[in-house]
């Protein structure tokens, strides 16, 4: 259950801190008035505002996030689903031929 709540703390904030970075960097990039082709308009705004870097990390966060609440979720299924299958073969085990 910890790694649920811890999940989805992390992936609420990644997402927070993404937005928080991705929308303003969308409204500099509109008034450009000039940019280079590979990074394009919003890379070049996002590093003019020096966005880059807590954009990786809101990436991170979210993927980190992701990862703890799968994690949380299914770890406990699986075991249980080992434990039953352990019961039951033992259950067969004892029952004579």
């Amino acid at each position: 259950m910890k790694k649920v709540i811890a999940g989805g703390i992390f992936l609420f904030c990644g997402v927070i801190l993404y937005l928080g970075i991705y929308i303003p960097a969308s409204k500099i990039s509109s008034t450009l008035g000039g940019w280079s082709t590979p990074p394009g308009r919003l890379g070049t705004a996002l590093s003019e505002t020096g966005g880059t870097m807590p954009l990786i990390y809101a990436v991170i966060m979210m993927a980190a996030g992701a990862c703890l609440l799968l994690w949380g979720c299914f770890l406990d299924d699986i075991l249980r689903k080992k434990d039953r299958n352990q019961v039951e073969a033992s259950q067969q085990s004892s029952i004579p031929n």
